[in-house]
């Protein structure tokens, strides 16, 4: 009966991968999240889901992380702002509080072995992913959404510094869709074609149960499917991102 924990359930990764998860009765969910009450209203049965176990407290504290983490399979590493916010360094920090709590763990419970790590990023930090995208199109997207990627790529540096004694992945898709799982297919080519996210967590789950075949690559998710939603809702969102990347002092006006 493996154990899984999701770092940042309310987002839209951790919803989908809280519901793939729990899609198999057989799994236990640690389900970490900031604020309770925004998850209940999120999923309002999750609390009374037998096999899930949400803890609620500040990324600071290492206590909560560690309880959270302790005695699991892998962890999914979902915490995500929504925007390029300013100054963003909530992946940096995600990483340094799971270290914190491993070496916790390790130090306590020697004999204990630790969780894989799978690792929520993104396409363009990845050069050997984005090497087929049109020049400006990959330029206009770093930049809309430029503190997210910094961010993302400062907190795989920070990981991949652990690598003598930790099992990690780092799971980068390309654009994401609200949809329903439509079937997907690892590669570790790079993506092809929008995914919706519940695919994109499944994906997650698929890396987790493969062993060690994914340690420490890159891998990404691919649609098997030809008619996933496309996200216009995003377009907007790229739009400010480009106003915060420029003018990062709009941020406080606009949200």
């Amino acid at each position: 009966m493996p154990t899984y924990a999701v770092l940042g359930s309310t987002g839209n990764t951790g919803q989908s991968l809280l519901q793939i998860l729990t899609q198999d009765p057989s799994n236990t969910v640690h389900a970490y999240c900031r604020s309770k009450s925004k998850l209940e209203h999120l999923q309002p049965n999750i609390t009374n889901n037998p096999n899930v176990k949400v803890y609620e407290g500040s990324l600071a504290d290492t206590e909560v992380i560690r309880d959270c983490i302790k005695n699991t399979h892998a962890v999914f590493l979902a915490v995500a702002v929504s925007g390029n916010v300013p100054g963003n360094t909530i992946a940096q920090d995600t990483a340094h509080v799971v270290v914190a709590a491993l070496k916790q763990i390790r130090e306590s419970e020697a004999s204990s072995k630790l969780p894989r790590l799978v690792v929520l990023s993104a396409v363009p930090t990845e050069p050997a992913f984005s090497k087929d995208m049109p020049a400006l199109a990959l330029a206009i997207l770093f930049r809309a959404e430029s503190n997210i990627y910094n961010d993302l790529i400062a907190a795989e540096k920070q990981l991949r510094k652990e690598q003598d004694w930790l099992s990690i992945t780092f799971v980068k898709p390309g654009a994401l869709s609200i949809d329903s799982q439509k079937g997907h297919a690892l590669t570790m080519e790079g993506p092809k074609g929008v995914v919706s996210f519940l695919d994109l967590a499944a994906g997650m789950v698929e890396v987790a149960e493969s062993g060690d075949v994914y340690d420490w690559k890159a891998v990404s998710v691919n649609p098997t499917a030809s008619d996933v939603a496309f996200p216009w809702q995003n377009i907007p969102l790229l739009i400010k991102g480009l106003i915060y990347h420029f003018f990062p002092w709009a941020y406080r006006w606009l949200e």
